[in-house]
């Protein structure tokens, strides 16, 4: 049985994703498919004026959005809006198609993943046709990565490439160098690169909203540079990327694994709202958008991460865990939570504990 593990895990894993984005990309097609949508989400969706935000002059039906990761071709936006999200963000994508690592790739227990993908997309050219069959009812972001043969000094290139490509699907616009899967790219989170990064995307991006996304392994010194970086360039911040802290790793047996972990590990969760905390701390007064990931995977951990300073939030691993009701289920926790404080508008949640 054990010589089966990772064969099994591919199946359970990267393969059975791709059939739950096959099977959204197919019913958002279908005439009938509101009926199927209500059962799957188990109700009517909800629609709360409450549950309206804004983040970067985004206007969001609900907090819920769909992280970077879950949705690499963009063929399942529509699909994801009528399981009750607010948003989608597609990628990360690449120029180039690229297939990313050796399989299996994929790993999850007990609510935790690991996973080392390597950027696999694609390309800009792939994902534009599938997002040419979505309505895109909700919004729409686009990731921006670079191919991993692509020179670090052609960077800012890349990225702009990809947006300039993908412009008019797009609401906004995601820099994505904190993925721990490619060599190296980690290093691209710096003053100096990143920077380069961002003015050639804007570029090209004009006044439509632009992240930078980051990591908790980053040191809080480095973090200050990108938070620099934000306050002067006007752009927002998502944090954050899985980890590849090797003590987080060891508790679900993959110590020595290549990969970052994600998913609702208490200890990453925690990580992940201590550091949204910091940046609401350290960006309260310069006007900076904030969007939180990372350990989110039901109304608890929804509404600390939004206390915490995220104005809107993304779920990726979670899906896996709580399936095509976890949208419904945590706008209707956020709800049922604002009747009980009295609360008009689910902003004024935001940073109270920071």
């Amino acid at each position: 049985m054990a010589e089966l593990a990772p064969v099994i895990e591919t199946i359970e894993g990267e393969h059975l994703k791709t059939l739950a984005e096959f099977g959204l990309h197919s019913l958002s097609k279908m005439s009938f498919n509101e009926q199927v949508f209500r059962f799957i989400r188990g109700g009517e969706r909800i629609q709360d004026a409450r549950l309206r935000t804004n983040v970067a002059g985004l206007e969001l039906e609900n907090p819920l959005m769909v992280g970077a990761g879950w949705d690499k071709r963009g063929w399942a936006v529509d699909g994801l809006y009528a399981l009750g999200f607010s948003a989608t963000e597609v990628g990360s994508v690449l120029v180039h198609p690229q297939k990313g690592n050796p399989k299996p790739r994929i790993f999850y227990e007990s609510g935790t993943g690991l996973n080392r993908l390597g950027f696999n997309s694609k390309g800009q050219e792939a994902v534009a046709a599938y997002l040419d069959t979505q309505k895109r009812p909700g919004v729409v972001g686009i990731s921006l990565g670079k191919n991993k043969l692509t020179p670090d000094d052609q960077a800012p290139w890349a990225h702009a490439a990809v947006a300039e490509r993908l412009y008019k699907y797009a609401d906004y616009f995601v820099v994505n160098v904190a993925s721990p899967n490619t060599p190296g790219l980690r290093g691209l989170l710096k003053t100096e690169p990143m920077t380069e990064i961002v003015k050639a995307v804007k570029a090209v991006t004009g006044t439509k909203p632009l992240f930078i996304k980051t990591t908790v392994d980053l040191a809080l010194a480095d973090l200050d540079q990108i938070l620099q970086i934000c306050i002067d360039q006007g752009v927002g911040i998502i944090d954050s990327n899985t980890t590849i802290d090797e003590e987080l790793k060891r508790a679900h047996g993959w110590a020595g694994e290549m990969g970052g972990l994600s998913g609702s590990d208490p200890a990453f969760r925690k990580r992940a709202t201590e550091r949204m905390r910091y940046i609401t701390k350290q960006t309260r007064y310069a006007n900076v958008a904030r969007i939180g990931v990372g350990g989110i995977n039901d109304t608890e951990s929804a509404l600390e991460r939004i206390q915490a300073g995220a104005q809107a939030i993304q779920v990726v691993t979670g899906i896996r865990q709580r399936k095509g009701r976890i949208a419904q289920d945590i706008n209707a926790g956020l709800t049922s939570r604002m009747n009980q404080d009295n609360v008009e508008n689910i902003r004024e949640y935001v940073g109270v504990s920071a």
